[in-house]
């Protein structure tokens, strides 16, 4: 009998660590949980991370933040060298945020005890240490984060604490690295009560001067900042499925389709089409699972990898932004029965070192060195294949979809994101219909997407004004 026992409890062991990770296997990880802590209920650790490639000697070094300093490690031979620890300026800090410019990495914080500071550490000297170059209050305190444009030389502080008081987000020249200059604040319009439309930026990206602001509740501003002295929005998309807390936003290699996160459980992330950079276009949206919160997602190629808080690393295929296919994950989110609440597990991640190892930060957990395994990226969308019909299309005052799978949801959205249909099934439907009321609907182009036990599918359909 304990033999059947032992057994019984080695299979169950097993298929709860299968579950942990799918085609992403960790390589290092790091933790000191007598480190202190901070957090929402007092025990976060780790808060964002980044890291740097050394191009003399082909190294590579890990970056991190813990509540009071910031870690540097050499991962170069798939382990974790600790190489120097230096002190974050201010302490048990919920927020830290990097950016690595030419050799140097940019380090703010927000939420800390204490006056923050900017500081900028010399890489140069690792593995054995970094040296401090800078380190002041005279551009900020404490900034939520921060955003580098390598090709603008420009450095844009966000949500940026300072002597005048707090700033939406401020814009910093560093045509000397180690001499950071303001140039502008963020020009942020006023509404008909004379408030200003948004107060924050909390997140952004830029590129070729346009910047795409994720603006909390208010939405994702879009700005043109080619001329500091005359700011011009573009366009904001604030009225979208899912829309929350706009928290972070990466655009993919071309600059046509921009990807965002709404920092809310069970909000998934959002894909645009700015081509048009004046008129987005909602494209779709798609979630590792229907309670988890995307925090930071980012676009390398055609793949999208984001740190998902409980559901940790994930990463989809992106080659059809209309049909993202979810290919891999690892949770570094350890705690089970896992529990869809508040703000644990994966905060951060990079995934942008030339040996294609992704640093991953968990707020309990540490830091992580993964790997995408090489089959993931041969998957194909032979794995989500499944029947669905979906009749008549072009359709008038009604449509249906014929489904043979176990369906989670359904939801039919206009070209502008706007959601006209949504039903959350979770039935086993074999060779049934699922019909629609469309007779109030106006002419146009719509996408249905389901959510299947076998993935996720979007299906283009169009309406005509019937006779």
């Amino acid at each position: 009998m304990k033999k059947i026992l032992t057994i019984c409890f080695l299979l169950i062991c097993f298929f709860v660590k299968a579950q942990s990770n799918k085609n992403i296997h960790a390589i290092a990880n790091f933790n000191d949980t007598n480190l202190s802590k901070f957090g929402v209920d007092g025990g976060d650790i780790w808060n964002d991370c980044s890291a740097w490639h050394d191009p003399r000697n082909n190294r590579e070094y890990a970056i991190a933040g813990s509540t009071d300093s910031i870690y540097f490690f050499d991962i170069t031979d798939n382990k974790m060298v600790k190489s120097d620890v230096e002190f974050g300026s201010c302490n048990y800090a919920t927020n830290r945020d990097y950016e690595v410019y030419q050799h140097y990495v940019y380090c703010v914080s927000d939420r800390a005890t204490g006056v923050g500071q900017l500081q900028i550490f010399d890489l140069n000297y690792l593995p054995d240490s970094v040296h401090k170059v800078y380190e002041s209050n005279s551009l900020s305190f404490f900034s939520h984060t921060i955003f580098i444009d390598s090709l603008s030389k420009r450095m844009y502080m966000c949500s940026n604490t300072k002597t005048a008081g707090l700033s939406a987000m401020d814009v910093i020249s560093l045509a000397n690295p180690i001499n950071p200059v303001f140039l502008a604040e963020l020009d942020v319009p006023k509404n008909g009560n004379g408030q200003k439309i948004f107060t924050r930026v909390h997140e952004m990206y830029a590129r070729h001067d346009t910047a795409y602001l994720s603006c909390e509740y208010p939405g994702l501003f879009i700005y043109d900042l080619s001329n500091l002295n005359q700011q011009k929005i573009l366009s904001v998309i604030s009225n979208y499925p899912q829309n929350g807390y706009n928290h972070s936003s990466w655009l993919d290699d071309s600059g046509k389709y921009l990807m965002f996160t709404d920092e809310n459980q069970g909000l998934s992330i959002k894909m645009y089409d700015v081509s048009d950079i004046t008129n987005p276009k909602y494209v779709s949206i798609f979630n590792s699972s229907p309670q988890a919160m995307p925090h930071n997602a980012f676009w390398k190629g055609k793949y999208g990898i984001a740190a998902s808080y409980q559901d940790g690393v994930v990463c989809w295929n992106l080659s059809d932004p209309y049909n993202p296919i979810k290919i891999g994950w690892f949770d570094t989110y350890q705690e089970n029965p896992k529990v869809y609440n508040g703000y644990r597990g994966c905060w951060g991640v990079y995934p942008y070192l030339p040996s294609n190892k992704i640093i991953a930060s968990d707020l309990r957990s540490g830091i992580w060195v993964l790997r995408i395994d090489s089959s993931a990226t041969a998957l194909n969308e032979i794995e989500n294949s499944y029947q669905m019909n979906l009749f008549p299309n072009p359709f008038t005052n009604k449509i249906s979809m014929n489904m043979e799978q176990n369906i989670e949801s359904v939801n039919i959205s206009d070209i502008q994101g706007k959601v006209w249909a949504q039903k959350n099934l979770k039935l086993w439907l074999r060779k049934n219909t699922f019909e629609v009321d469309t007779e109030n609907w106006p002419a146009g182009i719509y996408f249905a997407e389901v959510i299947s036990d076998k993935g996720r599918t979007v299906i283009k359909a169009i309406k005509i004004q019937g006779e």
